[in-house]
C-alpha cells in the first residue's frame, strides 16, 4: 500500500510534470472509482482549466485548482500516479486520465479499485473530513505533539503509529521499519511507553521516512534504494535482523503482518 514516501513521490510527478498546464482533455475510464461524484461533474470541474499547486498530506494529494477547489487523490491499496509523455499510450489499469494540451498525460492507477479520485472545494475542510491527524512530516507535530498523541492508550503501539486519526502518513510497512529503529516491540502498549522510548520512537519516525523520501524508496518499490541497516529489504519469509542476523520474528498484530527482531527489539 502507498505510504507517505509513495505519496510524496507522486507529488513530485504531478508538480514537475502538470502544474500551469491547461487540461485538454480528462478521461474517466471506470466511474467507481470518483464514488459519488459523477463522471460528468468531475469532467467539467478540470477541462480547460489548470494544476497550479500541490500539496500532500498524509497518504492523501491534493492538487489545487486555478479557479477554485482542490482535485484529491488517494491511492488505496495499488494506486499510482504517472507522467505519460506520449500521449497516446496510457499505463495499464488506469482509471482517470488528465491529457494536456501542451504534451503528455497525468495517468491515476489502481488495479485493485481500493482508493478514490474526487473534488473538494476547501482542502482544510477536505483534511478535517477525512479526520485525518497531523502529517508526520508537520513542523507542528513536535515530541511534545507526539507524546500527547501517543500516550494514554491501551492499544499497541504498532497499531497507533498507522491510525490515520493519530499521525497522517504511516502505514504498515513504514511503521515495522519505524519500530525497528526505535527498537521497541511493535506489540508494546503505546500508553506504557517511557520518556526515552517515545523520544527514540518520535526521531526514529522522522528519520526513516526523510531518508525513504530523499532515496526514493517505496513501501514496496525500490526498497532496495533504503540505507545498510534498514529493514525492509529482509521484510519478507526468511528475512534476518540487518543488525545482528537473527530470524525475523513475523505475527499478526490488530490484523496487519508485523516483522521485527525478538533480539534487538525483545518482541
Amino acid at each position: 500500500m502507498p505510504e507517505l514516501p509513495d505519496v510524496e513521490s507522486f507529488k513530485r510527478v504531478l508538480a514537475t510534470n502538470a502544474l500551469g498546464k491547461t487540461i485538454e482533455r480528462v478521461v474517466v475510464s471506470d466511474r467507481r472509482i470518483l464514488g459519488e461524484l459523477t463522471a460528468a461533474a468531475f469532467m467539467r470541474r478540470l477541462q480547460g482549466n489548470k494544476l497550479v499547486a500541490a500539496r500532500r498530506h498524509g497518504k492523501h494529494l491534493l492538487a489545487s485548482i486555478d479557479r477554485g477547489g482542490w482535485l484529491t487523490l488517494h491511492f488505496g491499496m495499488t494506486g499510482a500516479l504517472q507522467f505519460v509523455p506520449e500521449p497516446e499510450k496510457e499505463p495499464p489499469f488506469t482509471r482517470v486520465r488528465l491529457d494536456f494540451a501542451a504534451d503528455g498525460h497525468l495517468a491515476y492507477t489502481n488495479k485493485r479499485m481500493i482508493g478514490r479520485v474526487g473534488l473538494a472545494e476547501d482542502a482544510a475542510d477536505f483534511i478535517a473530513a477525512e479526520k485525518l491527524g497531523p502529517d508526520a512530516f508537520d513542523p507542528h507535530f513536535d515530541f511534545d505533539a507526539f507524546k500527547a498523541a501517543m500516550h494514554g492508550g491501551k492499544r499497541d503501539v504498532k497499531s497507533v503509529l498507522m491510525d490515520q486519526e493519530v499521525v497522517a502518513g504511516i502505514g504498515n510497512i513504514y511503521s515495522d521499519e519505524i519500530l525497528f529503529q526505535a527498537r521497541l516491540d511493535p506489540a508494546a502498549p503505546a500508553g506504557m511507553l517511557s520518556w526515552s522510548q517515545l523520544k527514540k520512537l518520535h526521531a526514529a519516525m522522522r528519520d526513516v521516512l526523510k531518508t525513504a523520501v530523499a532515496r526514493g524508496a517505496g513501501s514496496e518499490q525500490f526498497i532496495e534504494r533504503m540505507p545498510e541497516g534498514a529493514l525492509l529489504p529482509q521484510r519478507k519469509k526468511g528475512g534476518h535482523c540487518p543488525r545482528c542476523g537473527s530470524p525475523l520474528k513475523i505475527f499478526k498484530i490488530g490484523g496487519r503482518t508485523a516483522y521485527c527482531c525478538p533480539r534487538c527489539q525483545n518482541c
